[in-house]
C-alpha cells in the first residue's frame, strides 16, 4: 500500500504528511501527541510540550498510516481506490488530501477484532525474518527495533489514539484481552519502568484495557516484567497541555534546555503549551 511506503520513507515524505495534517487540523482541530511524550511529564511537563510539538507531524503520519491500513483491512476501503487517491494527495490535490486524511478517522478499539490475528501474523513473520539479528551488536534505534522483534511477547501490536479536549494522544503497544502491553529497552530499569507504566497508560486508556503489562529489556542484564492496574492518564495530559517548566537535575540533559526561560533569557519556540 502507496500510504505505507510513504510512511516508512518519512524523512523524505515530510512535507505530504505536513499537508495532510493541515488538513484534518481544518477539520477537525486535533494537535497529536504520542505517548513518549506524556510519559515525559514525568520529568518536565514543559520538555513534554516541546517534543510534543517537534514530533507532531511524525505521530499524525503514523496515524494517518494505521487507520488507513485498519480500513483496508477491515473492509471498508478498497486499497486499490487508496492507492489512487494517495498518488492524488501527492501531486498537490487538496480534495484528494482532505479525502485521504477521513479514511479510517472514526475507527475505535472495539472495531479491530476482525483483523487483530492478521496483525498479530505481521508481528510473528517479523520476528522469524530477525532470527540471524545479533542485538547486543546494534546500537540506537536499530538496536531498540531488533530486541522488540526478538525478546517481545507475541501480540497483536497496533496504534490508537485517546482524545482529550483538543488533543490526540497516540499510542502503539501489543493488545491483550484486559491488558496493553509494552516491550522497551532502557539501560536503568527503573526510570524505564516509571515511563514505560505511563506511556502504557495511554495505551489502555486508547484501547479501553484495564490493565498495563510492560517488559524492561536491560541488555546484557535481564528482561523485567510489570503487570499493573492502569491508571488515568488525564493528570499528564493537563500537564503537558499546560507546559509549565519543572526545574531541577533533568535540566542539565534536557535537549531543549537552550529554548526554555527556565534555563535562561531565550526565546521560546513554538511548542505544544504555548
Amino acid at each position: 500500500m502507496l500510504i505505507d511506503e510513504l510512511y516508512r520513507a518519512f524523512p523524505k515524505n515530510e512535507r505530504f504528511f505536513e499537508r495532510a495534517l493541515r488538513a484534518e487540523k481544518e477539520e477537525e482541530g486535533f494537535s497529536y501527541a504520542s505517548s513518549a511524550s506524556v510519559a515525559l511529564t514525568l520529568l518536565c511537563p514543559r520538555a513534554a510540550a516541546y517534543k510534543a510539538a517537534e514530533e507532531e507531524v511524525s505521530v499524525f503520519a503514523r496515524a494517518l498510516r494505521d487507520r488507513v491500513k485498519y480500513a483496508v483491512m477491515l473492509g471498508i476501503a478498497d486499497e486499490g481506490q487508496v492507492d489512487l487517491l494517495t498518488k492524488r494527495a501527492l501531486r498537490g490535490d487538496g480534495e484528494a488530501i482532505r479525502a485521504l486524511s477521513r479514511i479510517g478517522r472514526d475507527i475505535g478499539p472495539d472495531d479491530l477484532g476482525p483483523i487483530l490475528p492478521r496483525l498479530k501474523e505481521e508481528f510473528e513473520a517479523a520476528r522469524r525474518a530477525s532470527r540471524k539479528v545479533i542485538v547486543t551488536a546494534a546500537r540506537g534505534l536499530v538496536r531498540e527495533a531488533a530486541a522488540y522483534v526478538k525478546y517481545a511477547e507475541p501480540y497483536p501490536y497496533a496504534g490508537m489514539g485517546h482524545r482529550y479536549r483538543d488533543y490526540v494522544f497516540y499510542a502503539v503497544a501489543g493488545v491483550g484481552m484486559d491488558h496493553v502491553y509494552l516491550f522497551r529497552v532502557a539501560k536503568d530499569g527503573g526510570r524505564a519502568k516509571r515511563e514505560a507504566l505511563a506511556e502504557g497508560d495511554v495505551a489502555a486508556a486508547a484501547f479501553r484495557k484495564s490493565a498495563v503489562k510492560v517488559h524492561i529489556y536491560v541488555p546484557g542484564v535481564a528482561i523485567y516484567s510489570h503487570f499493573e492496574r492502569a491508571a488515568d492518564p488525564t493528570p499528564k495530559y493537563k500537564a503537558l497541555i499546560e507546559g509549565e517548566c519543572k526545574p531541577g537535575p533533568y535540566c542539565k540533559v534536557c535537549r531543549y534546555k537552550e529554548v526554555c526561560e527556565c534555563v535562561g533569557d531565550i526565546p521560546r519556540r513554538r511548542h505544544a503549551g504555548s
